[in-house]
């Protein structure tokens, strides 16, 4: 390729720059940094030493050689003398480097085959996506750090690698915040540097529209730009806004610029254009597209909103059709997403357009009109050559016939549609959300909630148990997510998904049975300085040290464990409330718990810091846990009521381990009820004269979470004969409550017991001035001290 090769890979090359002079060192480890990890990888002898001028040979198609080739020739070019590519002149030079098209059935459309010799390189594949991920691992072979040695080396070394699943997918938001184009690219080339294939590119929803479309241009002019946004959390109250507008779109020539950027990395990019919910925005821009006619504005807070495309009404239809027209110009791939997640049924319930489409098409609900609204997009679609996918919520009512669904609320959608003989891509939310939490949420930014671990990212496992053989075949692959209403830098966005983003590639790339954390986080080591050295702005999170706890019933007493997601971790910690340092205890064995204390804790030691992998001796990120040591800790208890499952706070024994949780639901230690009392029952193993008994509960009305409705405390004694000894009343909350973590305490001076019983009352459903008026409201209990 010529110079627009040069220039549409600048980019990528300053991407893979590795410090100054990093491709003129030798790599001891040939595995040792590669993420994703290769099919099969067999070590050789010695190390390849280029030529003083190292040229890429092409044998082959030079159609499909040339931007694999422009790919190598601009990240091998970085420190050193340009690369120039040639046609092979006939045996293969010494000292060379040959890119190779060449069938073979076993690699298939994506897979390669990388050999390196003492006296040349050879990379081969059927077709130039293949090309184009070996390209990649190549790369990554380029060892970490600089020398003075103008060699290029590589050691010697067999790979033959194809991927576990043909949809490897990343989503980015860019609606509720938007990203300039030069990030955009960047962003490809994080994917493209993991082995993603697929770009879902978000680009309208209620706050804004993010793609010119020139036969509407009030989408541009109105549609783009929202007065100001929400501070904060949406569940904070009241709500507070920055009083800045906030607005951009992307022109036609700048996605162009974005698709064949994408191509040239082997990315597809998908486009998804919300319809029939998350429309706001451009029906601020078009009320007459509504049920009611506005009018309208774009949404300055998340969430979901009642006023949708109105799908009684055929000039909608022709607005869609008219916008996916010059859609399906702009982006050649095979799939349009359409979004059709949560669309309320409120206005179509009222408006008589959507009523008589209704009766007109013998449809008996509103998902029914969902479904029909779905498959009339469809056909559209079909009819330009292209196909349709859409979030879960496309099979209420009836699935379109050739739909391709992306299953967000779990995979209990991906197994109904793969069991219906649609394609699916697995993307639950409990495990590719990047937009949650990922270790804390204590010291971390803001995120929309949830706690989405880098180890519980390489745990997905995308195919369902539940799927025959050939059911199976259905599950295309899986797709991270980030979502932006808490993201609204680039910095950020990187923060979010690395290194997260490198567990999913694992586990979308790398064969099931090869997949090991342990061997992961071996690599993940040398790939985070990898990443340090790109200047990517990854999270720390995997370094901070988590705080787990265990009731040793040999022992009779209460431990604490200390882990960390970084591999062979270096663990201090100090017991007195000073801050740990290298000379601090080393964790080795778990923590007995005999007295209350302050547990401050970090990692320590080479290649571990605050700011990313170094090479000096320094700490990591501090966690410090408070114990409260008491007669309760350790109990026996029951539970008479069952607690939400994706909001255990480690189960029945957390409630007497020790440890309290913070003021966010999310953190793991809180223990959530939806819409029910609760019962909690102790057995102290004895009679105990007891002083004071409090149980700790959040309060968030925001995120739906009330206080108790009230609360009954009843002692027994050897007998087991409850009575009752405190009780609690408490009014509906009239208003917003800050969030918090409550302390309900009953003193029992003189008082003796072996068996508690503890009876929380549900305030039941949010009251009538709250958002979720109506709706089951949350109880979330932790700590029972007893004293």
């Amino acid at each position: 390729m010529g110079s627009r090769a040069q220039q549409l890979f600048v980019g990528l090359s300053l991407l893979l720059v590795l410090g100054a002079g990093a491709t003129m060192c030798h790599a001891t480890d040939a595995a040792a940094g590669l993420v994703p990890l290769p099919r099969s990888l067999r070590s050789g002898t010695g190390e390849f030493v280029a030529a003083e001028r190292l040229v890429i040979y092409l044998e082959g198609d030079r159609s499909q050689l040339a931007r694999p080739a422009a790919l190598l020739a601009a990240g091998l070019s970085v420190g050193a003398d340009a690369v120039p590519t040639q046609p092979l002149p006939g045996e293969i030079p010494a000292g060379a480097l040959l890119l190779r098209l060449a069938p073979d059935r076993e690699l298939g459309a994506e897979g390669y085959a990388l050999t390196v010799r003492p006296e040349q390189v050879i990379l081969s594949a059927p077709a130039e996506a293949g090309l184009q991920r070996g390209a990649q691992t190549l790369l990554q072979l380029l060892p970490v750090g600089g020398t003075t040695d103008k060699n290029l080396r590589l050691p010697c070394l067999e790979i033959r690698d194809w991927p576990r699943f043909p949809y490897r997918g990343m989503h980015l938001d860019v609606c509720r915040h938007f990203f300039p184009v030069t990030f955009i690219k960047r962003y490809l080339d994080l994917l493209a540097l993991h082995k993603f294939n697929r770009f879902h590119w978000h680009l309208t929803e209620d706050q804004g529209w993010r793609i010119e479309i020139r036969r509407y241009p009030e989408l541009a002019r109105v549609a783009s730009r929202r007065a100001e946004t929400l501070v904060g959390h949406y569940s904070d109250q009241p709500h507070q806004f920055d009083g800045r507008p906030h607005g951009g779109y992307f022109t036609q020539e700048e996605v162009r610029e974005v698709v064949a950027y994408a191509a040239a990395l082997g990315i597809t990019v998908i486009p998804e254009i919300e319809m029939p919910g998350h429309s706001l925005a451009a029906l601020a821009a078009y009320p007459e597209l509504s049920c009611t006619g506005g009018p309208f504005a774009p949404a300055t807070k998340w969430g979901v909103f009642p006023d949708v495309y109105c799908a009684g009404n055929d000039e909608v239809f022709r607005f869609l059709e008219g916008v996916l027209d010059e859609v399906i110009a702009l982006f050649p791939g095979e799939y349009i997403h359409i979004g059709g997640d949560e669309c309320p049924k409120t206005r179509w319930e009222e408006c008589p357009k959507c009523q008589a489409r209704m009766e007109a098409e013998g449809l008996d609900s509103e998902h029914e009109l969902q479904s029909w609204f779905i498959r009339r997009i469809e056909n559209f679609l079909h009819s330009q050559g292209r196909r349709l996918i859409g979030w879960d919520e496309i099979l209420e009512g009836g699935l379109a016939p050739d739909a391709t669904v992306m299953s967000w609320r779990g995979v209990a959608g991906g197994i109904e549609a793969a069991q219906q003989g649609h394609d699916v891509i697995m993307t639950p939310g409990t495990h590719c959300y990047f937009d949650h939490y990922q270790a804390g949420p204590v010291g971390e930014p803001l995120a929309i909630g949830g706690m989405t671990t880098l180890r519980k990212v390489y745990g997905f496992e995308p195919v369902p148990g539940e799927l025959t053989e050939t059911q199976a075949k259905h599950v295309l692959g899986a797709q991270g997510n980030v979502w932006t209403e808490y993201i609204a830098t680039p910095e950020q966005v990187e923060y979010m998904i690395l290194p997260r983003m490198c567990a999913l590639a694992e586990v979308l790339w790398t064969p099931r049975s090869q997949r090991e954390w342990a061997g992961f986080q071996d690599r993940l080591g040398t790939h985070l300085r990898r990443l340090s050295a790109l200047g990517a702005n990854y999270s720390r999170g995997s370094f901070r040290v988590s705080v787990t706890s265990r009731y040793d019933t040999e022992y009779g007493r209460q431990e604490l464990l200390l882990e960390s997601e970084q591999a062979a971790p270096s663990i201090v910690y100090t017991l007195d409330g000073s801050m740990p340092g290298t000379d601090s205890p080393r964790f080795a064995t778990p923590i007995p718990c005999a007295d209350s204390f302050t547990l401050k804790t970090g990692l320590t030691g080479k290649g571990l810091s605050a700011t990313g992998p170094q090479d000096v001796e320094s700490m990591g990120p501090v966690t410090i846990v408070e114990y409260h040591h008491h007669l309760g800790v350790g109990s026996h208890i029951e539970l008479g009521t069952a607690y939400a499952t994706r909001y255990a706070g480690g189960g029945e024994r957390a409630l007497v381990d020790g440890l309290t949780g913070s003021d966010h639901y999310n953190d793991g230690r809180w223990q959530g009820y939806e819409g029910v009392d609760l019962e909690l029952r102790f057995d102290l193993g004895e009679p105990r004269a007891l002083r004071r008994v409090a149980l700790h509960c959040l309060v968030d009305t925001g995120a739906w979470i009330f206080p108790p409705r009230g609360i009954t405390l009843e002692l027994a004694g050897e007998d087991g004969a409850f009575h009752e000894a405190a009780c609690t009343e408490h009014t509906v909350c009239e208003d917003h409550q800050p969030r918090e973590a409550r302390r309900y305490s009953f003193d029992l001076a003189g008082q003796s017991a072996r068996y508690l019983r503890l009876q929380v009352a549900n305030t039941g459903v949010c009251p009538a001035w709250h958002r979720g008026a109506g709706n089951p409201c949350w109880v979330f209990v932790d700590e029972v001290i007893v004293e």
